[in-house]
Order: C-alpha cells, then structure tokens, then sequence
C-alpha cells in the first residue's frame, strides 16, 4: 500500500478534529491489521487498533509510518 512495507514496527498518528493528536508506536503491524482499520474508518464503526477505541466521526485522519524512518528523521 503507496509503498510502505510491513516487516517492521510502525507509528501511527491519529489527528482529531479538535486539533488533539495521539501518537503510538504498534509492533509487528501487518498489511491486513491496516485494512481492517481503513475499513473501520470508511463504514463509521467503532475502530479499534491493537488497545485504543475511537470513534471515526472524530478523526481527522490517520496515518502510518515505518518506525524506524521516524527514528532517523529525529537523530
């Protein structure tokens, strides 16, 4: 999916539409784990990653990035 490769940990942001950001780290996030989620954004169900629920009415956006890409960026 646009590149990014799953065999490895990611970062997720989740941006809300009060301006609040939450920002994670998920180990071993696959590309089904990833679907399941954007499927869960698109139908306005509950979504739920690995412990955190959230209501998708109230995302702005998410996104996923290669954890150790983020890391290098911030040496």
């Amino acid at each position: 999916m646009n590149g990014l490769g799953f065999n490895g940990d990611k970062k997720i942001t989740i941006s809300f539409s009060n301006f609040k950001e939450v920002k994670f780290a998920v180990i071993n996030f696959d590309e089904e784990e990833l679907k399941k989620i954007i499927s869960q954004f698109n139908n306005g169900n509950l979504m739920k990653v690995r412990n955190i629920f959230i209501n998708p009415k109230n995302v702005d956006y998410f996104e996923v990035e290669d954890l150790e890409e983020d890391l290098k960026n911030e040496v």
